[in-house]
């Protein structure tokens, strides 16, 4: 057995030891060099940061992932790719890019920024120009200010909705009362602007002046005296002796039923009953005292889709959601008529738009 063995490996050029050494040498380098550019995709660190997302401001991008070596920025507007680790772009145009990041020539990471052409800071609050009393049936002209204002949407009080979408609407309340104006600039939830005025009732005027001196005052009593006489006895004293006294009812009050209406809600408050359905906390039932039993009233998502509430609902249940903006909308009985939302969903560890 021995001396079969000894032959075996004697017939074996030394050339194959040689070749075996270097490939395996040559294997050594490659893991070694793929081992230090060897970055955990899933724990990527960059930021990408200004203080207003806005056309020609400066956007500044850095990574600080550990193990980086290398970068390349695609900043999503067909611009040219950027190789440092922190770097400054401007956007020429309004509107949503995907911005991709290639660390080490490996691992590719995506956001999704927005680039708005109207600044929230400026002007802050839009200003409602009106009358602080008003009458009823009497048309008013409303005025609003803001600059870089686009869209305005305006509700006067009365019906819960959006009454007039222009920039000095004309209106005519119906009822007397103190009533709450609001309004919303370039669909900017968070700055409305609120006003309360006052709704007179109307004055009634005479339609003839009274003629003072055609006025007949009031004649003294003695005018209508009458003469000293016998005393007499009232017939109407003997008549009531026979007539039948039926017995005293008892009355009976009136039931006055208040009008239900349904419980209150705040923006908030519907923003984390939302988020409790997407973690499948909480379903489209839970919404029914709000809603006055109706899931079918329409839902505006992203300013794109219309979809009715339990299909809403459904849609977002089992999901990471975000709400940037939310706007309800009553009715008199408080119950919710319509939503519109604006939200985003997690996918790939990346915020985008549903």
């Amino acid at each position: 057995m021995k001396k079969t063995t000894t032959k075996l490996f004697q017939n074996i050029d030394s050339k194959v030891y040689l070749s075996l050494a270097a490939l395996l040498f040559v294997s050594v380098i490659v893991f070694s060099f793929q081992y230090s550019r060897h970055v955990d995709c899933e724990n990527a660190k960059y930021i990408i940061h200004s203080d207003e997302f806005l056309v020609d401001k400066v956007v500044e991008f850095f990574d600080n992932t550990e193990g980086a070596k290398s970068w390349e920025w695609d900043f999503g507007d067909s611009t040219a790719i950027d190789f440092r680790q922190r770097t400054l772009h401007r956007y020429k145009k309004p509107g949503d890019y995907i911005v991709k990041l290639k660390i080490n020539g490996n691992c590719v990471h995506e956001k999704m920024i927005t680039i708005s052409s109207i600044s929230q800071q400026t002007g802050y609050l839009p200003s409602i120009i009106s009358p602080d009393v008003v009458t009823v049936g009497e048309s008013i002209n409303f005025n609003a200010e803001k600059e870089g204002g686009e869209s305005w949407e305006w509700s006067f009080g009365e019906n819960g909705g959006t009454d007039a979408l222009d920039q000095n609407p004309s209106y005519k309340f119906k009822s007397v009362g103190e009533k709450k104006i609001t309004l919303i600039v370039n669909g900017d939830v968070e700055h409305t602007a609120v006003k309360t005025i006052y709704v007179a009732p109307k004055t009634i005027t005479a339609k003839q002046k009274i003629d003072m001196k055609s006025y007949e005052f009031e004649k003294p009593h003695v005018a209508f005296s009458l003469p000293a006489g016998t005393a007499q006895k009232d017939p109407l004293v003997d008549m009531l002796q026979y007539i039948p006294v039926s017995p005293r009812s008892k009355s009976k009050k009136d039931s006055v039923f208040a009008e239900n209406k349904a419980p209150e809600i705040s923006n908030e408050q519907f923003q984390l009953l939302l988020k409790q359905v997407a973690a499948q906390l909480k379903t489209k039932d839970d919404f029914k005292d709000y809603l006055c039993g109706k899931y079918d009233i329409p839902v505006v998502a992203n300013d794109k889709k219309l979809v009715p509430f339990d299909q809403f609902c459904q849609s977002i249940s089992g999901k990471k959601i975000k709400i940037t903006a939310l706007r309800i909308n009553k009715d008199q009985k408080n119950c919710i008529q319509n939503l519109n939302i604006q939200y985003k969903i997690k996918k790939y560890m990346i915020w985008m738009k549903d």
